[in-house]
C-alpha cells in the first residue's frame, strides 16, 4: 500500500490523488471524442464538472447512509470527529455514479444538449475515471481482495482497474458511436461494469458487506442490468412499433 505522496511538508492522500487523475484523464478523453458525438469542448468541460460534482456528493451520501446503517446506533457514532472522519473517507461508486448522471442529464436539460449525446459520452467518462480511480483504492487499502495462501491480499482493486480500462480500450477501437449510432452507449456500460463488478465481488475480503448470500453491490448490479435490459427491450419495441406505422402511412 502506498497511502500518501508527499511533496515537501505536505501529504497528500493516494486515494485522492488517483481520483484527481481519474477525473482528468476521463476529462480528456471526452475532449478527444467530443467531435464523434457532435458536442462542443465547453459543452463537455461543463458536462464533466457537473458530472464530478454530482460523484462526489452521490458517493459520500451513500457513504454516510450506508454506515448509519451499519453504526448509527454505536454512541460514539454521531460526535462531530467521527462524522468528520466518515466525510474524509472514500465513497461508494454506485453513488457516485447515479449522482454523477444525476447532475450531468441536469446540465444537458438547462444546457439544451442532446441527452443521448451527453449519456453516450458518459459510457467513455466513466471508465476512464474507473482505470484510475480504482489503483487509489489499491494505494490506500480500501476495498481490498481476499487473503491468499501466502497471507497477501488478492489485487481486485487492480484487476478492476484494468477491466475498466481494457473496456475502454475495446472502446475506442471499435468505436461503438460510428459503428452503431443508434445503440445508446451507456447502459451497454452500464451491464459491462456491472457483469464485471458482481464477478470480482466473490474476490471482495472486507468484512459485513453482505446481505443475505450476496454484497450489497451485487445485487445493485443485478437490479442495473435488469433495468438496462427492461429500458433496451422497450426501446427496442418502440422503435419497431414506429417503423411499423412509418410503413403503413
Amino acid at each position: 500500500m502506498f497511502r500518501y505522496v508527499y511533496i515537501d511538508d505536505y501529504s497528500f492522500p493516494m486515494y485522492s490523488v488517483m481520483a484527481t487523475f481519474g477525473v482528468v484523464f476521463a476529462l480528456a478523453i471526452a475532449l478527444a471524442k467530443h467531435k464523434a458525438f457532435g458536442l462542443r469542448k465547453r459543452d463537455v468541460l461543463r458536462v464533466v464538472i457537473f458530472a464530478v460534482m454530482g460523484a462526489i456528493a452521490g458517493a459520500k451520501l451513500f457513504s454516510v447512509i450506508g454506515q448509519i446503517v451499519k453504526h448509527g446506533s454505536e454512541p460514539h457514532f454521531w460526535t462531530a470527529e467521527h462524522l468528520f472522519h466518515i466525510l474524509g473517507a472514500g465513497g461508494v461508486f454506485y453513488g457516485g455514479l447515479l449522482g454523477a448522471l444525476g447532475l450531468a442529464m441536469l446540465w444537458a436539460k438547462i444546457g439544451r444538449i442532446e441527452m443521448k449525446k451527453v449519456l453516450d459520452m458518459g459510457a467513455y467518462i466513466g471508465l476512464a475515471f474507473q482505470s484510475l480511480g480504482r489503483i487509489g483504492c489499491f494505494c490506500a487499502g480500501c476495498c481490498y481482495g481476499i487473503e491468499l495462501a501466502d497471507g497477501s491480499r488478492f489485487p481486485v482493486q487492480l484487476v478492476e482497474a484494468g477491466f475498466c480500462f481494457a473496456a475502454l480500450l475495446v472502446f475506442l477501437i471499435i468505436k461503438p458511436e460510428r459503428r452503431w449510432p443508434k445503440l445508446p452507449l451507456f447502459p451497454v456500460y452500464i451491464i459491462i461494469y456491472s457483469v464485471g463488478r458482481f464477478v470480482l465481488e466473490f474476490f471482495r475480503g472486507d468484512a459485513n458487506r453482505g446481505v443475505w448470500i450476496l454484497s450489497t453491490s451485487q445485487w445493485i448490479a443485478l437490479v442495473l442490468i435488469a433495468l438496462v435490459i427492461v429500458w433496451l427491450w422497450k426501446s427496442r419495441q418502440s422503435k419497431t412499433k414506429g417503423e411499423i406505422s412509418c410503413e403503413s402511412d
